[in-house]
């Protein structure tokens, strides 16, 4: 029964991901965000770094202590990768805090490129974690 809430966890952790990655990347089309348009985004960011942490601490929990790593080489591969891309992804997201800190300080964000690729990339890393998941329960489990 344990797994199953560990399992209900990690689903809501992708799905708080993507909606909130997803509504951020929306927002960063604006040539300038502030006000309402800025404290969305900062929250945004922390409901994506809390979902990040459901993931890893559920994920943690699947593979580790209850013993639910996959036994054949083409599982274990798979699950190499969704972890590898989640780092990525994380160190990417993590990138932007300080930009992120400092415009909330300012009371403006104007987004560059390279915020908007470090987001885009982030959204993009989330659903290709998500689909390695999927194909790893589905098709090698």
């Amino acid at each position: 029964m344990d797994i199953l809430w560990i399992k209900a966890a990690h689903l809501a952790g992708f799905a708080g991901c993507v909606l909130a990655s997803g509504a951020k990347n929306l927002l960063l089309r604006a040539r300038r965000i502030e006000g309402a348009g800025l404290a969305r985004l900062v929250a945004l960011d922390k409901v994506s770094g809390l979902s990040a942490l459901v993931i890893l601490a559920s994920g943690v929990a699947m593979a580790g202590w209850l013993g639910r790593m996959p036994g054949e080489a083409a599982g274990l591969g798979l699950l190499a990768t969704k972890v590898a891309v989640f780092v990525l992804a994380s160190g990417a997201v993590l990138t932007t805090k300080p930009v992120l800190r400092r415009a909330r300080q300012a009371g403006v964000l104007i987004p560059d490129r390279g915020l908007r690729l470090r987001l885009g990339f982030d959204f993009g890393a989330v659903l290709c974690i998500a689909l390695l998941g999927l194909w790893l329960v589905h098709g090698l489990a």
